[in-house]
């Protein structure tokens, strides 16, 4: 079965609104796509269409897009509300209305279908629904964890590290790091065998260790081209006898 989207887009600049329906359209996951100009016309079209996704601007004559998303019933995480703004300062409020996603005007074509994929995947999750003949499917195995923004979704192959961050955990995959609102015991409750748990502040992939040097207290991970020496707490080398 294939998986077909409804969105809704609310902007009062015309060209904006134009301009993210055909980027939409391009992602060819959507069955139905309305406009709307303002808070006030899409509180009402809700009356009668109820969207997967409303792609809303945040700044707009009248009511603001955070007024709209406060007023508006989510249940099951629809609609999904992605903000579309060409306004950095409003990420924290978007955050604490629960906004699935956050894009920077002008769209960046693949962010938005980056979004829109990842809202897919939720739904699947969500709904156990079957999506055949799409690659999605593979994201399926992969560790799902929460940023501050949306989520992410990441092969633990792919994973050298994940060092806890206050509340938060970094995860670090070579040449890329993000946080997520994970803590590290919930990580490696999701990431399957081969992880080390090095006191309560690092999680090692065993694979990637390629050198400990007990008199500095680190360890190198590599894979391909990429190396990464971390610190370890000296107390916690004990953690690595195995090695």
């Amino acid at each position: 079965m294939e998986l077909k989207l409804s969105a809704l887009i609310v902007d009062d600049e015309e060209s904006a609104r134009k301009l993210l329906f055909k980027l939409l359209e391009e992602t060819a996951y959507f069955s139905d796509i309305k406009l709307s100009r303002s808070v006030e016309s899409a509180r009402q079209m809700l009356d009668v269409f109820r969207p997967d996704l409303i792609f809303l601007d945040i700044k707009m004559p009248g009511k603001h897009g955070l007024d709209f998303v406060n007023e508006i019933k989510i249940e099951n995480g629809r609609p999904g509300i992605v903000f579309v703004t060409a306004y950095e300062q409003y990420a924290i409020p978007a955050i604490r209305v629960q906004a699935f996603d956050y894009l920077l005007k002008p769209v960046n074509r693949k962010e938005l279908k980056d979004c829109v994929e990842n809202f897919m995947i939720r739904l699947m999750d969500n709904n156990v629904q079957q999506l055949k003949g799409h690659d999605i499917q593979k994201r399926l195995s992969r560790l799902k964890v929460n940023t501050r923004t949306g989520t992410v979704f990441v092969n633990p192959a792919t994973i050298l590290y994940c060092r806890a961050e206050g509340n938060y955990s970094a995860i670090c995959t070579g040449g890329k790091e993000f946080l997520c609102t994970l803590n590290l015991g919930k990580i490696k409750e999701q990431l399957p065998e081969g992880f080390i748990r090095v006191g309560r502040s690092l999680i090692l992939n065993f694979e990637y260790i390629t050198m400990l040097d007990r008199k500095k207290s680190t360890v190198t991970l590599s894979r391909d081209k990429e190396t990464v020496v971390v610190k370890i707490p000296h107390q916690h080398l004990k953690d690595l006898d195995i090695i």
